[in-house]
This record gives C-alpha cells, structure tokens and sequence, in this order.
C-alpha cells in the first residue's frame, strides 16, 4: 500500500501544473554555459583542441604539466589581449596544420614543443573566445565559461590518448594515433586554403 500511495502521488505530482524555471536562479550561469560550449561551436575551434590534445596526447601525461600550465596562461593573455576588431580563424587554421601536422611526424619530440603547441594555442583560443561587447560582468562569465571548457576539453583528450597507450599494447595504436592527427592537419589545411579562396570559389557557409 505504501508503494502504491508513492506511486499515485509521484503521478500526481507530473501532472499538476505549475510554473516552470526556465532560468536558473543564479545570475549569469547561462552566460557560464553558453562558454563552456563555445570551443565546440565552431570548425576552427575544434580543430585546434583537436590538433593541441594530439600534441601533447605525444607524451606521458605527467609529463606535459608545465604545457598545460602554459595552456592555461595562454587562455587567459588570448582572452585579455585579444580583440573583436580582428578575425583569428586563419590563425586557428593554420595552427591546427603545424599541430597536427607535428604530432604526426614527431610524437612526444621535444617538450618544448609541447609547451610552446600548448601556449600558442592557448593564446588563439582565448581570443576567438572573446564574446560580442556587451556588459562587463556577463563578458567575463562567458569568457570563464570558454577557457574552462577549452581547457577541459584539451586536458580530457589529451588524457584519454594517454590512458588509451597505457591499456592497449598493440603495436598498430601509435600508427593509428599519426594516422588520426595527420586527417586532422589534412582537414585544417583544406579548410585554411578555402578560407583564403576567393568568395565566389567558397562553399556556402565558409
């Protein structure tokens, strides 16, 4: 009877009407969601998390720390020095090429390489990150919401690549991983060269 009674009431209780929250009631997380999905809103954006968790996917994981301190670093100098006046999507183009194009050739070469890859993309995502001027306060809510998100998304790649060779010890995954990031140097050039195409050359949307 008790479970019946729940039953009936919880079914009461989805059909009663009542008004719906449609916002939260904390001022501004929104604008926190709305950048925390930025990175992914974009095909230059992706390419680059794409090309900069590559890189570093290169390495042991513990061994890119400095790289993602320079990543966080870069986001926030892009966010701050950056401008709406200028356009950085050939930029993220053609660091996703040089990127990609590294972890293809020369996986976990060099840790500088690591940490300038991680610094300079930090730097272009930061400031494609920056949002339409507005009011100041919801300005630095999305730009939070935007390097939280590109850094997450970069260190949860990046990790994933690592835990991937750490449990499977197949001899065919580091040729699949070089396989991987030269399709995404492959794509960012072909997207870089339409990009300085000539407009009535460009696919609609380009």
């Amino acid at each position: 009877m008790t479970r019946r009674a729940a039953r009936a009431g919880l079914a009461l209780a989805c059909l009663a009407p009542a008004p719906a929250a449609a916002h939260s009631p904390l001022p501004g997380i929104e604008g926190f969601y709305t950048g925390l999905l930025h990175p992914l809103s974009s095909a230059d954006q992706i390419l680059v998390l794409l090309a900069c968790a590559a890189l570093l996917g290169g390495y042991r994981l513990r061994q890119v720390g400095p790289a993602l301190v320079a990543l966080i670093a870069g986001l926030v100098v892009g966010a701050v020095a950056g401008s709406t006046d200028a356009d950085p999507t050939r930029w993220l183009y053609f660091y996703a090429v040089l990127a990609a194009g590294l972890a293809a050739l020369v996986p976990g070469r060099w840790p500088a390489m690591a940490l300038l890859g991680a610094g300079l993309a930090g730097l272009l995502l930061g400031w494609a990150s920056l949002p339409e001027p507005g009011l100041w306060r919801d300005r630095v809510i999305t730009i939070a919401g935007s390097l939280t998100g590109a850094f997450a998304l970069v260190l949860y790649l990046a990790g994933t690549l690592d835990i991937l060779r750490s449990t499977i010890r197949a001899p065919w995954l580091p040729v699949a991983f070089r396989v991987a990031a030269a399709w995404v140097a492959a794509i960012a050039a072909l997207l870089l060269a339409l990009f300085w195409a000539p407009e009535a050359a460009r696919p609609p949307g380009l």
